[in-house]
């Protein structure tokens, strides 16, 4: 008995669950969110480096700029690197944010 009112309750449910639409939304607004986040950080990075060159500490300044570079351009690099790889029609877009 209890068996069958599980499956019936399941059999409901089930064309809630096959509606990847919405999560796949979900995680492009969510990845966009993370890609902003990170382009400012990469952003606050390189000025760090460019202050950093200024008092004197050209190491550090040169490796703060180059990390802020490749933190603020990792979108690019990762859709370039789809784009390589032959997967070039994700479902998360680079250029939404």
């Amino acid at each position: 008995m209890r068996t069958k009112l599980y499956l019936a309750s399941f059999i409901k449910l089930a064309p809630v669950l096959a509606q990847s639409t919405d999560l796949q939304s979900g995680l492009s607004s969510a990845l966009n969110v993370i890609m902003l986040i990170g382009f400012i950080f990469g952003v606050v990075c390189v000025i760090g480096g460019g202050f950093a060159i200024r008092r004197g500490d050209t190491d550090a300044g040169k490796m703060s700029i180059v990390g802020g570079l490749i933190i603020a351009g990792a979108p690019v690099i990762v859709k370039a690197l789809f784009a390589a790889f032959g997967n070039s029609n994700s479902t998360v877009d680079v250029g939404g944010f």
